[in-house]
């Protein structure tokens, strides 16, 4: 894991890409407190990342799971069948 600073950052952007590239986190820091993370992402995760990191979609997982616990399970095939049938798919 590295640390660079903003300035840094724009006079070392090749380089510092270059090493997250190679595996290495790096931090970046304003005003000496940490700002962002450039980490490498591989062109077969960006999906992931998008679907991981979408406000909606974290909304849907969590009310997901608080169904689940709640006990509130719905058979896979009715819900494929009610998914088909919402999209105009049948």
């Amino acid at each position: 894991m590295k640390f660079v600073n903003v300035r840094e950052l724009k006079n070392k952007t090749s380089s510092t890409l270059h090493d997250a590239e190679n595996g290495d986190d790096v931090i970046v820091t304003l005003r000496g407190k940490p700002y962002a993370v450039i980490h490498h992402l591989a062109e077969n995760e960006i999906e992931d990342y998008l679907l991981l990191n979408h406000p909606e979609f974290k909304k849907k997982l969590k009310n997901a799971y608080k169904e689940y616990l709640d006990g509130e399970i719905v058979d896979i095939d009715k819900l494929i069948k009610k998914t088909e049938r919402d999209i105009g798919r049948i």
